[in-house]
């Protein structure tokens, strides 16, 4: 993480699922992000919540292939399956 990173004055909050589909300003929904970070992520994303960013990839771009969410979940979180879940 770069010095500028960590400056507490360079950081906004971002609302992880925005408060106009319901999301709270509690800790746990907001995620602290340089400006340029939050710009470049409503650029990408507008104001979709996490859930609906995935739902697009999968259904837009990955062939409704929810494997791949629970593949990359399992090597993130370092979890080993004999079975792949049904999604």
């Amino acid at each position: 993480m770069s010095k500028r990173r960590r400056k507490q004055k360079d950081l906004t909050k971002h609302h992880v699922c925005p408060r106009s589909k319901g999301g709270s300003s509690k800790l746990e929904n907001i995620a602290m992000v340089t400006l340029e970070e939050h710009q470049k992520y409503h650029t990408l994303f507008f104001n979709k919540t996490p859930g609906e960013i995935i739902e697009t990839l999968v259904n837009k771009y990955w062939n409704g292939r929810w494997d791949y969410v629970a593949d990359a979940y399992d090597r993130n979180n370092g979890i080993h399956r004999t079975r792949k879940p049904k999604l």
